[in-house]
């Protein structure tokens, strides 16, 4: 009968602990600021033109956030009062800046921006430079000419000294059909009609009990994390490899064969021609606005291999001579070429992919992203 009488009596005080807890929880999430919970930093802006609504999309400002998207870890985002991804401690200085453009691969998608290629560049250069990263995932140059403009309409451009675009094979796709532009419209539009959907998913910011749902990210964070290190221990990586990504499938499948798939067609609207011509035309803008802002500036276009352009090959469409071509006609600095290092390693380490590739996933390790950022120090400080 005692152990009863304890038992219900433990039952109580946890029941009572758990409505004081929600109680508190309560008051806290109406009368405070604490506890804003937010799975990424994405805003979007509405633009309306001709009756219709269009989408575009920035990082808010000074926030905080739990990334956890596709087959990546979760990681932390912070963001400063101008927009950018940032450090937890990083702060605005008044040194000279470099700024990175790009995408998810520079923007450090599955990794805390310590991690991240700007991220490790800041530390290997011991913060001699303040690094600016204008990357966000899923911009393409479109967006990232538009980005650049903005920074450098309000800041020092002499203390400006070198601007990276890390180009990835995802921005002709990108540009061919996620971006475009609107007549007297000075920002990119999305063009993707799943976008209202993503909206209302993504960003239905949820103020009650921020305490409770803090607590549940914590967890969720952490478990995911370890079931993702537990997994590595019993996977076969050399089996990890797909035939080909939708993205990059034409650098090395035949275009009659490639213009025959129905879920190639459903995804390209328009074609990769369009893409790459849009690319070639927004790095052209980046340069010549560059060179405008301080003729000193030093530009460099960085290129990175996915696994299957290793893998498959580039019969089809070389993505290394596409860059090279192109630094020769902006009259870039130095095209930084990742693809030797990677090379390098396939040849020297059976578990290449593993190391430096996110399992089912495009975008590198923190493994990965030091090499890469490695390559970048050796070519554009040394």
């Amino acid at each position: 009968m005692k152990i009863y009488k304890n038992i219900f009596g433990t039952f109580i005080l946890i029941l009572l602990g758990l409505i004081l807890f929600f109680m508190l929880d309560f008051i806290v999430s109406k009368y405070t600021n604490l506890f804003h919970i937010r799975k990424n930093c994405y805003e979007y802006f509405e633009i309306k033109k001709d009756n219709k609504n269009f989408y575009s999309y920035d990082l808010s400002k000074n926030c905080f956030a739990f990334e956890h998207k596709g087959k990546t870890p979760a990681y932390n985002v912070y963001t400063n009062n101008q927009g950018y991804r940032v450090g937890k401690n990083s702060k605005q200085t008044n040194k000279d800046k470099i700024i990175f453009l790009g995408d998810s691969f520079t923007y450090g998608f599955g990794v805390d921006y310590e991690h991240s290629v700007p991220g490790y560049i800041q530390k290997k250069l011991k913060n001699k430079f303040e690094i600016i990263n204008l990357a966000v995932t899923g911009y393409s140059p479109s967006m990232n000419l538009f980005k650049l403009n903005e920074y450098l309409t309000n800041s020092n451009k002499s203390k400006i000294k070198k601007v990276f675009y890390i180009l990835d094979l995802t921005d002709v796709h990108d540009e061919s059909n996620r971006w475009t532009n609107l007549e007297d419209i000075a920002r990119p539009v999305l063009q993707e009609k799943n976008v209202e959907n993503e909206i209302e998913k993504t960003f239905n910011l949820k103020e009650k009990f921020r305490a409770s749902r803090f607590l549940s990210y914590l967890v969720n964070k952490n478990i995911r994390n370890l079931r993702k290190q537990i997994r590595k221990l019993f996977y076969e990586h050399s089996n990890d490899i797909e035939p080909g990504t939708y993205w990059a499938k034409f650098t090395h499948t035949p275009k009659k064969e490639l213009y025959q798939d129905k879920k190639y067609k459903e995804l390209w609207k328009n074609n990769e021609k369009f893409g790459l011509k849009k690319i070639n035309e927004k790095i052209f803008s980046i340069s010549r606005l560059l060179y405008e802002a301080n003729k000193e500036i030093e530009f460099y276009i960085v290129i990175h291999p996915w696994r299957e352009t290793l893998e498959l090959g580039q019969k089809e469409f070389s993505w290394e001579d596409f860059a090279e071509n192109l630094c020769f006609q902006v009259k870039c600095k130095k095209l930084i070429n990742f693809f030797d290092d990677v090379r390098n390693l396939r040849k020297n380490n059976i578990n290449w992919k593993k190391e430096i590739y996110f399992r089912l996933d495009l975008h590198h390790t923190k493994y990965g992203n030091k090499l890469y950022s490695d390559r970048i120090l050796k070519d554009a400080f040394n």
